[in-house]
């Protein structure tokens, strides 16, 4: 019988997908070496990642956190800062972080620290990944509480994926997306407001019994915990319907987080949540999406990866 060509493609094809399979199941380390740079309305959320990605059985998972408060959290005030300055870009030096988490404060509105920082980052490690996480406003209680969770679900939808979008453009087949852990205060401010959120006594006040620790907005206890099944879902993809690690309480603060991530748009989460050769780039920015090459070697610039080199196009 003779050989076609669609049949020769057809069987290369399949044949790098045999080796994507094999290699898929030999990626060792479903961990990022981390980095997380911010103020206290994003630390504790950082903090939580090493217990719970371990519980999520994800292995090799490390990180490191530059933290100061208030507006000085912002990156371009770390910017700014010469010693924060120079303990963050002391880790990046390195050369080995493949996941750098940014928050946001409005004093410094513009582009101008993302890019200073991504500059630096992308400058020692051109394969980092960037998670830019939204929080809440602060002083819920000055503001009722469908009016307060609508103002940050609009600023979220607009003014931070504009953001993105523009980072984006300057950093094309660079991998930056965000965390909307700040959804969580307010999801959980309606509850409250509807006295369906039995697990707090307060607004704020202590942070066991409340969702903010003080009226300036600090998370209580179970802003933290529905955060970090956030952060936990929109880093490493843990499906939170099965996951059972954290504080218990009455409220399922895990179908909470899931649908918080379910209802976010998904172009603006991680593009390596969908990776067809599983070496953590997703298969929309991948030069080589069947075979992996998590460093994207493209040695002649063609924008097809090293690894693919030889291959028929759509393999």
């Amino acid at each position: 019988m003779k050989t076609t060509p669609i049949l020769l493609l057809l069987a290369t094809c399949l044949n790098a997908a045999l080796l994507t399979h094999k290699a898929h199941a030999d990626v060792p380390d479903p961990g990022f070496n981390s980095l997380f740079i911010g103020h206290s309305f994003f630390r504790p959320f950082a903090e939580g990642m090493p217990d719970y990605s371990g519980a999520a059985g994800i292995t090799g998972h490390t990180q490191t956190i530059v933290f100061s408060g208030g507006a000085t959290g912002a990156p371009q005030a770390l910017w700014e800062n010469a010693s924060k300055r120079n303990a963050i870009q002391a880790v990046l030096d390195e050369g080995d972080v493949e996941l750098f988490g940014m928050t946001y404060h409005p004093s410094y509105p513009t582009l101008e620290g993302y890019i200073n920082w991504i500059d630096y980052a992308l400058a020692q490690n051109p394969n980092t990944r960037f998670a830019l996480a939204l929080p809440w406003a602060t002083s819920p209680g000055a503001t009722p509480a469908q009016a307060w969770a609508d103002g940050w679900m609009a600023a979220h939808a607009s003014v931070w994926h504009d953001l993105i979008d523009a980072l984006r453009a300057l950093y094309p087949g660079v991998e930056i997306y965000c965390i909307p852990y700040g959804q969580s205060a307010g999801e959980l401010r309606l509850l409250f407001a509807d006295n369906n959120l039995p697990d707090v006594q307060n607004l704020s006040g202590s942070a066991a019994t409340s969702i903010f620790s003080d009226s300036f907005g600090h998370p209580g206890h179970i802003l933290r915990d529905l955060g970090r099944l956030v952060w936990l879902n929109a880093i490493y993809d843990v499906d939170l319907t099965t996951y059972a690690y954290g504080p218990a309480y009455t409220t399922d603060l895990y179908m909470l987080a899931q649908s918080i991530m379910s209802e976010h748009d998904t172009d603006y989460d991680a593009a390596y949540h969908v990776d067809a050769d599983g070496d953590r780039v997703g298969d929309t920015l991948d030069n080589c999406p069947l075979v992996p090459n998590g460093d994207q070697l493209d040695s002649d610039g063609n924008g097809r990866g090293d690894a693919c080199e030889g291959l028929p196009p759509g393999c």
